[in-house]
């Protein structure tokens, strides 16, 4: 069964965007072009000289990969862990089959 699109236009940095994406995840979309919003104010008041819209965005992508990438590590979950839990899982299930 396939998704059901829903256009969506979003206003990030005083830009519009229409995107196409699955229903289901509209309101995550929604929350993270406000996010960047966010952050985009916030980084703009640091004001900086020469700095641009693009550049003061990408102060925010940094932020926003960083903290991303702290949460993975947090988490402590990495490929090979989730590799090891597949394969236990694939074993177990074919024990208790026998």
């Amino acid at each position: 069964m396939s998704e059901k699109k829903l256009n969506i236009k979003l206003n990030i940095a005083g830009n519009p965007y229409n995107m196409t994406i699955d229903a289901r995840n509209e309101e995550i979309y929604r929350l993270a072009a406000r996010e960047v919003n966010n952050e985009l104010v916030k980084a703009q008041q640091m004001r900086v000289d020469g700095f641009n819209v693009q550049d003061y965005l990408a102060i925010v992508a940094i932020k926003i990969m960083m903290e991303n990438i702290r949460l993975e590590r947090k988490s402590g979950v990495e490929d090979g862990d989730l590799l090891a839990l597949k394969e236990l899982s694939e074993s177990l299930s074919k024990h208790l089959e026998k």
